[in-house]
């Protein structure tokens, strides 16, 4: 028997069987990569193809399986250390690919110095962009390095939808989405979630919103503000806890209302 998934509802239909507008998807991807140009912040210098990816974790995991040495600087995101652990490096000559947060994690600021410094190397460079949408001050203008191989973008934090994750990668590299995106077999689950909520918000709004109130709880608490506005940041041992690198770094996200 054949079903005529158009006279049923949406919930009665098994996921495997609801009809997928591909047309929709790239559209969204499209979207997406106009979204992330609209900020009032400098983006320039991305590679010239990008792809929808399961956020910035699923890129990761991709660039994991291209290279066997991750080269990363003090204090950067414990996900490659928990995850790689012996394959994980601060010796940058020893990396086959480094890979740098922008803003840093430790710290929510520019990375633009460790940039300079990783693109000495002649090393394949993966910028990690997971705190655009929630900073301010910060140039994204990637134009003067000659090894960045990609970059990836999510939405993660600006529309708290990490549990539906999606992020856009930029790269001109083999990676495993290049592939099965060629075989029309794109992630469009995550994607869907999202349809609508790039009308809802600009990559810029997020600090508009909050900026006032980071200040406000930084000064009582005696913090920095960090350009990233989800953080305070403290260079004394008064928060020796929240240690990461040569900062401490406090989450003031949910001291928000």
């Amino acid at each position: 028997m054949i079903i005529d998934v158009t006279k049923i509802s949406q919930a009665a239909i098994p996921i495997n069987l609801r009809p997928i507008n591909l047309n929709q998807f790239f559209l969204f991807r499209d979207q997406f990569n106009k979204w992330i140009h609209s900020s009032k912040q400098l983006v320039a210098g991305l590679p010239s193809n990008y792809y929808i990816v399961s956020g910035i974790t699923d890129a990761f995991n991709q660039t994991y399986a291209l290279y066997e040495t991750i080269g990363i600087f003090n204090g950067e995101y414990g996900y490659h250390s928990l995850t790689m652990q012996n394959r994980v490096t601060t010796d940058l000559s020893k990396a086959d690919v480094i890979i740098i947060s922008h803003p840093f994690s430790a710290d929510g600021m520019s990375s633009h110095d460790k940039l300079k410094i990783a693109d000495t190397f002649n090393k394949p460079i993966f910028v990690d962009c997971a705190f655009f949408g929630v900073c301010k001050n910060i140039n994204f203008d990637f134009t003067q390095y000659k090894n960045i191989h990609s970059i990836c973008f999510s939405l993660s934090k600006t529309f708290g939808t990490g549990r539906h994750r999606v992020g856009l990668l930029y790269t001109n590299d083999m990676y495993p989405v290049t592939i099965y995106d060629q075989w029309q077999y794109p992630l469009v689950a995550s994607a869907e979630y999202h349809y609508r909520l790039l009308n809802t918000m600009s990559p810029d709004a997020m600090v508009e919103k909050y900026q006032d109130i980071q200040l406000e709880i930084c000064n009582e608490l005696n913090l920095i503000p960090s350009d990233t506005i989800m953080f305070g940041l403290d260079y004394s041992l008064k928060y020796k806890n929240f240690e990461r690198g040569n900062v401490n770094r406090l989450c003031l996200s949910n001291l928000y209302v």
